[in-house]
């Protein structure tokens, strides 16, 4: 049997799950803390995996396991969440907002916003303004 290191182990009970038990797990509070300091960043698997001192294999299972997504995915909903108060708060063109997520074009950018929250970043936008968005 393999030791494991002390980044291997889990801070959190076993079975607890969900954004604060991440945050009270060591490995995975760093490689969230990252993520939100530097969303823009060319994040990979092995480069978040090595900021945590984690392999790929353990950080993608205790992503799936504590916030029931993987790394990559965690990185692309928090750019979009940010785009949504960009979208809410700001008159910045569309265009813009795609830009400022990460996004290479405001279509790939489009396609991706409304697979996340149901309508066109416009739409959103429009609903945003007259209070219809959660």
């Amino acid at each position: 049997m393999v030791p494991r290191s002390q980044n291997d182990s889990v801070a959190a009970p076993p079975g607890t799950t969900g954004w604060l038990a991440a945050l009270a797990d060591p490995a995975l509070s760093r490689c969230l803390a990252r993520i939100h300091e530097d969303p823009l960043r060319d994040w990979t698997v092995p480069a978040l995996a090595s900021l945590c001192g984690l392999s790929r294999s353990s950080l993608a299972e205790r992503f799936e396991t504590m916030l029931q997504t993987s790394p990559m995915r965690y990185v692309r909903d928090w750019r979009l969440c940010q785009a949504s108060v960009a979208l809410s708060t700001t008159s910045k063109p569309v265009a813009a907002v795609a830009y400022d997520a990460g996004y290479g074009t405001e279509a790939a950018f489009s396609r991706a916003f409304a697979r996340a929250y149901g309508l066109p970043p416009a739409a959103w936008r429009q609903n945003a303004r007259r209070g219809l968005t959660a």
